[in-house]
């Protein structure tokens, strides 16, 4: 496996380093060349990289699709552009505070037949620093003054222009958030580069105090008006000082009701004599019933499976904006592939749906969903049916909060769970760990469930900064004698830094714990963590990083366990266009299915969390960026005499398998969207 593996990394390696530096096409002519560099010296204090973006002469740059990965596409010189690009940067640096920056020289230098490298020579002087920042007119609106408490434009800092307008805006923002809507700023700087400071000035003219008027909804005709303005309410309240930043929550919470093509919630005239604002709440119906169909295929390593998929859906069911839906999926899947089969067989799921919005309360929804499916996984095959009800709770748009009811009933085929315990000198013996927990082959799970989380990132698909925290809580009980009793917790954070243009740091972690509560068998195999592939530990395939036992056909299958820690760090740059890549560290640790309530500790050890590195390879689409990731297993035993295979890790150990088993040392992934 090493061998048929390790060429992918070295493939993808190769592609990195290909796209990074590219091959120029394109030759132009004495009097018209291609411009093959741009580059700009004596840039000290600013980003280089941020000023040639700003220009009209630019390097060579990769053309949309495959060939962006390989090719770069060369633009022609315009002298014309390349003059006004000089004051362009004369203009970039005044407006970050250093007014005497100049373009001392630009030159023009051949670079092959029809190519020429353009240098621009910097000097970019002393930058002007504030030395005074008056705020005028602010004691007449002492609720807004309040909210002030640091300026972005500070005694001591650069000059910026951006800082002296956000700070104009931070004001405006404060008075407008306060009750003072029509509240006025001007700003005034006395700018002197010779001395290098700069005086700042802002006079305030709060005007009148208002309120929040009645709410107005337009361009409803099949939904509740009344609905609409109930929704808008828990934002935006009659009575309340107006407050600007409420608007575009509201917006958004009217938005999500799911039934709107388009939202916009605006401030109405004020009223001056009451001293009130209404608010406009424009709609524009979308249709209520979605019907999409389509084929399907999904290739993993470990999975192969062709499928179809249909769905219908009425957003608006008998009024009230009750949604109600179908979702239909069959197929054929083989485990790992169709020409290695271990495991084939039907796969499907048919899902019924329905959501009531503000059913119990304005910010409480009830929803229900009723499932059948047919699967199959590398230890069991089953048939599950599934009901699921929830009470969805609308807190703000960065928050979910959702508590449910769930019942889970699977029906485990036997065909291949046989598992063999060898034993030294005796013939092996044959037992069935994996349907302990459960009568007969049947394994029911009745459990609470509360779904927490907070997302902070400026783009859940391409995400540059932020952070996002989830928590999920399970509680399972029996019914009459049958199910299983547990607690189940797993959180998760993620966050995300630029480091620059190009440049993004991004790490996650995660801590699973399924504890048993008075249990004497070990939870059932459907309710335990499993680790590996492209979300996971990517240095396995999916599911594959597992306490796993042998069946009767020597394969080896996971089984999961009752605890789990994987977390990664991951390094995402832009190569060239749309492609881009990235390079990561994987950790996990998977623990033993037990009875016991504290075996999910066993993964907080750090001896035994198992590490992978890799690289990986992006190409950005509007559905986010499709790609492929290749994750190396590191070694962690270096003694003298040990074989290869044996320098890396097993998979975590399982008390009912004395045989060690290791998985693939490189793993392959194909991802759409990005890891985390």
């Amino acid at each position: 496996m090493v061998r048929r593996a390790a060429p992918a990394l070295v493939v993808l390696v190769a592609l990195l380093a290909l796209g990074a530096s590219g091959c120029l096409r394109g030759r132009g002519t004495a009097s018209e060349p291609i411009v093959t560099k741009v580059e700009l010296t004596g840039v000290k204090a600013l980003d280089a990289a941020d000023i040639k973006a700003k220009l009209a002469t630019q390097e060579p740059a990769a053309p949309p699709g495959v060939t962006g990965l390989v090719a770069r596409q060369g633009f022609r010189l315009d002298p014309d552009a390349l003059a006004v690009d000089r004051r362009r940067i004369e203009a970039y640096y005044r407006e970050r505070g250093y007014y005497e920056a100049r373009v001392e020289e630009v030159k023009v230098l051949p670079d092959g037949r029809g190519r020429v490298r353009v240098e621009l020579r910097i000097s970019e002087g002393k930058p002007v620093h504030v030395t005074e920042v008056r705020v005028t007119g602010l004691d007449d609106a002492p609720d807004a003054r309040k909210r002030l408490e640091k300026l972005p434009l500070e005694v001591g800092e650069v000059f910026r222009v951006s800082d002296y307008d956000r700070t104009k805006g931070a004001i405006t923002s404060a008075l407008r958030t306060t009750g003072w809507a029509n509240a006025e700023v001007k700003q005034s700087a006395q700018v002197l580069p010779l001395e290098g400071t700069a005086q700042v000035t802002y006079e305030v003219t709060p005007g009148r105090r208002f309120r929040f008027g009645p709410i107005f909804v337009a361009g409803t005709a099949a939904v509740s008006r009344d609905l609409i303005r109930e929704q808008a309410s828990i934002d935006v309240t009659a009575g309340d000082w107006f407050d600007d930043s409420k608007l575009p929550k509201a917006q958004a919470r009217v938005f999500d009701l799911g039934v709107f093509a388009g939202v916009r919630v605006t401030r109405g005239t004020p009223n001056v004599e009451r001293g009130i604002i209404p608010v406009v709440v424009a709609v524009r119906e979308a249709p209520f019933r979605t019907i999409r169909a389509g084929p399907g295929l999904g290739i993993e390593a470990t999975r192969w499976e062709a499928r179809a998929n249909a769905g219908w859906q009425h957003r608006n069911f008998l009024g009230d904006l009750r949604k109600v839906g179908v979702e239909l999926r069959a197929g054929y899947a083989w485990l790992p592939t169709p020409w290695a089969r271990q495991r084939e067989g039907i796969v499907g799921q048919l899902g019924l749906e329905y959501q009531q919005p503000a059913a119990i309360a304005r910010r409480i929804d009830v929803s229900s969903r009723v499932e059948l499916e047919r699967g199959l996984e590398a230890a069991y095959a089953f048939w599950s049916e599934r009901v699921q009800l929830g009470l969805p709770v609308r807190i703000a748009p960065r928050w979910t909060f959702v508590p449910s009811y769930n019942l889970e009933v699977y029906q485990l085929s036997r065909e291949r769970q046989a598992v063999v315990t060898p034993t030294p000198g005796l013939p092996d013996v044959e037992t069935r760990p994996l349907l302990v927990g459960c009568p007969s082959s049947v394994c029911l799970l009745s459990y609470l469930e509360q779904r927490f989380a907070w997302d902070g990132r400026n783009d859940p698909v391409n995400t540059r900064r932020g952070y996002y925290v989830g928590l999920s809580v399970q509680e399972g009980f029996r019914i009459v004698n049958i199910g299983y009793r547990y607690l189940r917790l797993l959180p998760e954070v993620r966050g995300f830094w630029p480091l620059s243009r190009s440049l993004v740091l991004g790490a996650r972690a995660r801590v699973g714990a399924l504890v048993p509560l008075a249990e004497p068998g070990t939870p059932p195999i459907v309710a335990r963590f499993y680790a590996g592939g492209p979300i996971s530990m990517r240095g396995y395939y999916t599911r594959r990083m597992s306490p796993m036992v042998q069946d009767n056909n020597k394969d080896w299958v996971p089984i999961g366990g009752n605890g789990l820690v994987d977390g990664s760090i991951e390094l995402r740059y832009a190569i060239s266009g749309s492609w881009g890549g990235t390079v990561f560290v994987d950790g996990a640790n998977v623990a033993a299915p037990s009875a016991s309530r504290t075996e999910w500790r066993t993964v907080l050890d750090p001896r035994d969390v198992q590490l992978a590195a890799g690289a990986g390879l992006r190409y950005g689409t509007q559905l986010g960026p499709i790609g492929v990731d290749v994750g190396m297993r590191l070694p962690t035993d270096f003694s003298a005499g040990v074989p290869f295979n044996h320098r890396f890790p097993a998979v975590p150990s399982n008390p009912s398998a004395p045989r060690e088993h290791r998985e693939p040392i490189v793993a392959v992934h194909i991802t759409i969207g990005e890891a985390f």
